[in-house]
């Protein structure tokens, strides 16, 4: 019993710990996502904090002209930063909120 216990135990640990998952680079995320799309999404999931266009006013910081790379946007979308949440994105949705802030952060 106390053997079962111990393998469904370390079934759910490597489950959450998502090591068998591929990895998926920023730049190939950013590469797929359209910047139109990216806008209503990012207008609906993340202007709230972070101000329409990212122009800042809430909680989170500004966006625009903050000369953001990719992997530095998908890391904070997928792992959250500060208040924000891990994941607030996912799928098309993610690449194209990805693409979205690259192209207003550009200075």
């Amino acid at each position: 019993m106390l053997v079962g216990a111990a393998v469904v135990v370390c079934t759910f640990a490597l489950a959450q710990a998502r090591i068998f998952e591929p990895s998926v680079p920023a730049a190939s995320a950013a590469a797929g996502g359209d910047v139109y799309r990216g806008e209503s999404v990012f207008q609906r999931e993340c202007a709230g904090c972070h101000g329409g266009g990212g122009v800042g006013g809430g909680v989170g910081p500004r966006l625009s002209g903050a000369g953001i790379d990719a992997t530095a946007v998908t890391a904070a979308i997928r792992q959250g930063r500060g208040v924000m949440p891990a994941g607030l994105v996912s799928g098309h949705d993610e690449a194209d909120v990805i693409a979205y802030v690259i192209s207003i952060s550009t200075p």
